[in-house]
């Protein structure tokens, strides 16, 4: 039974001169270049699988694809081959431009792969899963507390972000979505940069500190292995730029002098010798971190000595890396 589409085909073909014999000839060539274009496009998807794989950045299901394709293809379906060879083509396009990018990365020489047993999976365990943390670095090795804590990725299969993160109904004021630039010449960073200065500090690299900015009630929750925590209200002015009481003033004079290494002199403040500080809060709708930069800014605290880590715990949970709740 012809649908009125095909209808029309035949009426055409027969007013040309053709028939039922042109139109089946038309219907073989019209699926023989579906066939072409199948072939043609699962062989682009397994060439770009082959250079995914040659950067160590082959994605886990695109052979799975792949081998879909072929079979619709076989099972006279090549429209369903073409599109899941699309699928695995862009897989393999994807996983060679984020291994390509990576394979060059510049790590430190002492950011090497840990190799000890620690809480979290080991770094066998992690390669042999594809849960790397960069293609080249398994797991980082990191004082927290007196101990090391070995940071990877989450390996198993109903690992998810936690609620306390996965929470999206956030009023603002005060939970308002900050800027990527927090102040002039306050560097932004990421996960690996904050890996970089934890490693420093447990190579005993004196003159760096990672900062939780947040209030106890949310460390014990998980923290980032490696942090100290000085909560936010603690080197905070308020909106008149003084504290409210002398009490929150020699608070914050105790951790410039004794934490940040801050000198006092002739009732200034000399940070030449300060630390560098990463702080980070909960998120980007966090406030925190960001209320402490500007603080400590005001104070006369060099922009350069100071990198904030915007993702903070929302982003560092939902990379799969690993916390501590102490």
């Amino acid at each position: 039974m012809y649908t009125k589409k095909r209808l029309s085909t035949v009426l055409m073909l027969i007013c040309l001169g053709g028939g039922p014999a042109s139109l089946i000839a038309a219907d073989a060539k019209q699926a023989d270049s579906k066939v072409a274009e199948a072939q043609t496009t699962i062989a682009a998807a397994e060439e770009a699988r082959k250079k995914a794989a040659s950067v160590d950045s082959e994605w886990r299901d695109t052979a799975d694809f792949i081998k879909e394709a072929k079979a619709a293809l076989e099972a006279g379906k090549p429209d369903d081959a073409i599109r899941l060879a699309k699928i695995a083509e862009d897989q393999g396009n994807l996983g060679y431009e984020q291994g390509y990018s990576q394979r060059n990365l510049q790590l430190p020489s002492y950011f090497k792969v840990d190799t000890t047993t620690s809480s979290v999976a080991s770094p066998a365990a992690m390669e042999m899963k594809g849960h790397k943390i960069t293609p080249s670095l398994a797991s980082v090795a990191v004082m927290h507390n007196g101990e090391m804590v070995s940071i990877g990725r989450s390996t198993g299969d109903n690992t998810e972000i936690p609620k306390a993160y996965s929470h999206t109904d956030r009023e603002c004021p005060p939970f308002c979505i900050q800027p990527m630039s927090i102040s002039p010449g306050v560097e932004t960073i990421g996960e690996l940069e904050v890996l970089d200065y934890l490693q420093r500090i447990t190579n005993g690299d004196p003159t760096v500190l990672v900062v939780d900015s947040r209030t106890p009630d949310w460390r014990v929750r998980g923290t980032i292995p490696g942090s100290v925590n000085i909560p936010w209200n603690k080197i905070n002015l308020n909106l008149n730029g003084s504290f409210g009481n002398h009490e929150e003033a020699e608070t914050l004079d105790d951790i410039l002098h004794n934490q940040f290494h801050a000198r006092k002199a002739n009732g200034k403040w000399d940070f030449r010798n300060a630390k560098t500080l990463v702080l980070f809060c909960n998120g980007i709708w966090c406030p925190q971190s960001a209320a402490n930069i500007r603080t400590l800014t005001k104070l006369g605290y060099p922009a350069y000595k100071l990198k904030w880590y915007r993702g903070g715990m929302q982003s560092w949970v939902s990379a799969g890396l690993t916390t501590v709740n102490k």
